[in-house]
């Protein structure tokens, strides 16, 4: 058994202020952040002048991270509103939301489709995160998937259901010698650091990633039994017809033995608006190549690795895995008392069925 370096964590820092002022009555706190959602920030709060300096719509701030005694350095920054508080008789509670719930929250917008067709829809959903603040002075760079009348983004919708219509649309079909047959990319947003938008496009199938961290016992950052497979069936399928949509006696029916071996007969119908046989049969087979596996993600508890963000990669080596794994960051929990404890879930989920058949109507090159 390889030997695990030893490891002398540097100090911690975690500093709170509320409203601009020093908060001293933190006892704990847990900061929890999902892919194309708010991050939240609960904190638990000793005596009364603690709770009544926790007021609805309050603005805290958060800083942590490692360093020494000289050199202290913020890692991370949380700001956020107070958007819930719990008062006890003796500790309350409070969770802050960050600029992200006022997209959530804003007033309604109607969007026309006339003044958005032919623009990027990341430019678009960069124009709509342009609210109460949020800094949007890094998405500059586009998706180059341009906005169409049949895409579902028009109406009556707050800012953040515009954004995530405009998101649903920002996948990437890619086929190249870098990437396993038909990968799908999907485009995510985040504010991960103070008020900034980031918009980000993850590459974990990528042959020639370099992840972030590799998380090995030689590396003394992970011990097997914290890791934690999560293993979904529900978007498996095995045993697919396609059917012409225009003539159903003309159609395909493929299946996949090995897959069906293992987790048994999953069927799915579909129909695919052409005529062409040999057209649906590369529909048919290119849809089982992509869903006859499980999706399976991870959650991992690591040793002194708190500095890791949404997004960014992960390769996972230990000794109950067949291989090295490469997975992406998709949400977190860190834990602030007497140390900072971190679990990060990776591993970017599948695409609905439907979403990948959409995506197989239109030019490969999106």
């Amino acid at each position: 058994m390889p030997l695990i370096p030893q490891v002398f964590p540097e100090t911690l820092y975690f500093n709170v202020t509320v409203d601009g002022n020093g908060f001293p009555y933190a006892l704990s706190a847990k900061m929890q952040h999902g892919l194309n959602g708010a991050r939240s920030f609960t904190c638990t709060v000793a005596g009364k002048e603690g709770l009544e300096a926790c007021r609805l719509g309050a603005i805290v701030e958060v800083n942590w991270g490692r360093g020494n005694l000289t050199n202290l350095t913020d890692d991370k920054t949380f700001i956020g509103i107070i958007k819930d508080v719990k008062p006890r008789a003796n500790t309350s509670t409070f969770t802050a939301m960050d600029y992200t719930t006022f997209l959530a929250e804003s007033q309604y917008v109607y969007y026309k489709a006339e003044d958005y067709i032919g623009i990027d829809l990341y430019y678009a959903a960069a124009r709509a995160c342009d609210y109460k603040g949020i800094d949007i002075t890094r998405l500059v760079s586009g998706s180059g998937i341009l906005i169409t009348g049949n895409m579902d983004l028009f109406g009556w919708k707050t800012r953040k259901e515009f954004i995530d219509e405009c998101f649903n649309e920002m996948k990437v079909l890619v086929n190249d010698s870098r990437h396993p047959t038909n990968t799908i990319r999907q485009w995510q947003y985040a504010i991960r650091d103070g008020k900034i938008m980031d918009f980000f496009l993850p590459d974990p199938d990528n042959t020639i990633n370099n992840p972030s961290v590799t998380l090995s016992e030689e590396n003394g950052n992970i011990l097997d039994e914290t890791l934690v497979s999560q293993i979904d069936t529900t978007r498996l399928i095995n045993a697919i017809t396609v059917a012409s949509k225009d003539d159903e006696t003309i159609y395909v029916q493929i299946e996949d033995a090995n897959s069906q071996d293992k987790y048994g007969v999953i069927g799915k119908y579909m129909d695919y608006p052409s005529t062409d046989k040999s057209e649906l049969e590369n529909v048919a087979y290119k849809a089982l190549n992509r869903f006859k596996e499980p999706t399976v993600s991870y959650t991992i508890s690591l040793t002194n690795q708190d500095n890791l963000d949404l997004g960014e990669m992960i390769k996972i080596d230990v000794p109950s895995l067949p291989k090295g794994v490469i997975k992406t960051v998709i949400g977190y929990e860190v834990n602030f008392g007497d140390a900072i404890t971190t679990r990060y879930q990776v591993g970017i989920p599948k695409v609905s069925f439907k979403e990948y058949i959409d995506l197989l109507k239109e030019p490969t090159n999106r």
